[in-house]
């Protein structure tokens, strides 16, 4: 049984060099980046101005990583945070880029174990800065205030869906699509052709992460179980157990 075609929707070089991978290891592999990320510069700016001193800040993204990295001012911050976190290694190799210090956790996989990993090495009064995206349904404030714990949550991108990658993703059907963020599944959730994109059995969704996998639930969309790791390493794994060669 032949493998199925894999749609790498993550964006920019980290999504090219993933489907260059999966090509190498017998993949039919397209990239077709959905989305695009736009820093807020004037958001990035006051968290600058105005986040605590004195907390750690934390990071599910590489897009959050990025906005902040065009401000001096908010990299110098972040430098001088106590720590700072990264949940995925894509998320934390951006990371340290402008912060060295920076920690990724080994074998975390979500919101809730990143949360409980969070709350047993930073203590009170230790609080956490989150810089986020606007369309991103996260879970790891609630999580960590569960605990008892203050955080700060930063708009500093948005997100934005690419019309000409979701007009080629309505082209196609029986492919395995891999969509790396909440806020890509909220981006075409709003597009006007959500129902083409999401209707049962047009595609086999995979997320890349735990959070990812709760925004597809939520909105009604059936999908694989996410790698064990939020990695490229970890995905190309979980995708050749699924779908092994010859088989």
């Amino acid at each position: 049984m032949p493998r199925p075609g894999i749609i790498v929707t993550q964006s920019g070089d980290r999504g090219a060099l993933l489907a260059g991978a999966l090509s190498d290891r017998g993949f039919s592999a397209e990239h077709l980046p959905l989305i695009e990320t736009v820093p807020l510069a004037e958001a990035v700016k006051q968290l600058a101005a105005g986040a605590a001193d004195g907390d750690a800040w934390v990071f599910t993204s590489s897009a959050a990583v990025r906005a902040i990295a065009g401000h001096e001012r908010a990299v110098a911050k972040l430098r001088a945070a106590p720590a700072a976190y990264a949940l995925g290694a894509g998320t934390w190799r951006a990371l340290q880029s402008v912060a060295p210090q920076s920690v990724c956790f080994s074998g975390v996989r979500g919101a809730q174990d990143f949360a409980k990993r969070l709350v047993e090495t930073c203590p009170p009064p230790c609080g956490f800065i989150f810089p986020r995206g606007r369309l991103t349904l996260e879970a790891l404030p609630d999580e960590l205030r569960r605990a008892g714990r203050r955080v700060q949550e930063w708009v500093v991108y948005d997100t934005v869906l690419q019309p000409w990658a979701a007009d080629r993703l309505t082209a196609r059907t029986g492919d395995v699509v891999v969509v790396f963020s909440p806020s890509a599944v909220a981006a075409i959730a709003a597009h006007v052709a959500r129902d083409l994109i999401f209707a049962p059995g047009r595609f086999i969704w995979l997320p890349f992460g735990a959070t990812t996998a709760r925004a597809l639930r939520q909105l009604g969309v059936q999908h694989l179980a996410p790698p064990p790791e939020p990695s490229h390493e970890a995905l190309i794994r979980h995708l050749e157990t699924l779908y092994p060669l010859g088989a």
